[in-house]
């Protein structure tokens, strides 16, 4: 998975019982890394709609964006603001959720939905993807504990 190497170096040591949490063990358990390697590769070579078909890679990229959101735990810091509602926005698309639209008064619901709504036109898988991808920066960045 050379487009998320610290991502991959991190599965790996997950699914080895090397590093991290039991629940971030136990989600990258359930990981295949050659399907999600594929899944990615197509996923984000694609454009806004890019999905797979194949049953196992979009098993696999479900799995690995699960695993993303136990590893994104294990941070050694919080992410700056930016990072989070991409992060946000991004898991909503994932799981097809969309925030309730807030009120006059709720600035910061205000910020959740509009970055929401900047990519509420991309595919789930896509947005799985790119949970990937902005986890694997963010481990870059910050590091893991």
């Amino acid at each position: 998975m050379s487009a998320v190497p610290s991502f991959t170096s991190a599965l790996a040591a997950a699914q080895g019982k090397e590093k991290f949490s039991p629940a971030v063990q136990t989600a990258a358990g359930k990981v295949n890394a050659d399907a999600l390697k594929a899944a990615l590769d197509a996923v984000l070579a694609g454009g806004d709609d890019a999905s797979v078909a194949d049953a196992d890679q979009s098993a696999a990229l479900k799995a690995g964006f699960e695993f993303a959101t136990e590893l994104v735990k294990m941070l050694k810091s919080e992410p700056g603001n930016d990072d989070k509602l991409k992060l946000y926005a991004f898991f909503k698309r994932s799981r097809d959720e969309e925030p309730a639209q807030p009120s006059f008064y709720q600035i910061e619901s205000k910020y959740k939905y509009n970055a929401w709504k900047e990519i509420s036109h991309i595919s789930q898988q896509r947005a799985q993807a790119q949970y990937i991808e902005k986890v694997n920066a963010l481990i870059d960045s910050i590091g893991t504990q």
